[in-house]
């Protein structure tokens, strides 16, 4: 009984960080052929301490004008340990209509960290079915 939590503990893991990958590539994909795009504004960076890291993050809030005319302001759900935008820097938003705080801003949309996550994932799911493999031989 116990050999088999060893294969279930990196199938859980695995499984978590892909469902995480996987939803926030779904999301962009989503908001990329579904949402509206604008012409927004950076008109501020949010900063958070990292509790576990102590590192800062810097999250762009970004200012536009959706296309039934409501100005809108919004903090990306994205966060970096280095300022990737400035105050004032143009950028590309994509956005639901119906709840225009759901955005994202075009070439930050946490691909990256997406990517990261399926990787480790598909490392974890493959390690998990290998010891559960070895276990039924």
């Amino acid at each position: 009984m116990g050999a088999w939590i060893g294969a279930g503990v990196p199938l859980l893991i695995g499984t978590v960080f892909t469902a995480v990958g996987l939803g926030i590539l779904r999301r962009a994909r989503r908001l990329r052929q579904e949402g509206a795009m604008a012409r927004g504004r950076v008109v501020r960076l949010e900063t958070r301490r990292d509790s576990d890291t102590h590192s800062t993050m810097y999250h762009p809030v970004v200012q536009w004008v959706t296309g039934d005319g409501r100005t809108v302001e919004a903090e990306s759900s994205i966060g970096s340990n280095r300022v990737v935008f400035r105050r004032g820097a143009e950028v590309t938003v994509f956005y639901d209509p119906d709840k225009p705080k759901r955005m994202l801003i075009d070439g930050y949309d946490g691909r990256a960290p997406a990517v990261v996550f399926c990787a480790v994932g598909a490392v974890c799911l493959t390690a998990g079915l290998l010891v559960a493999a070895f276990l039924v031989l």
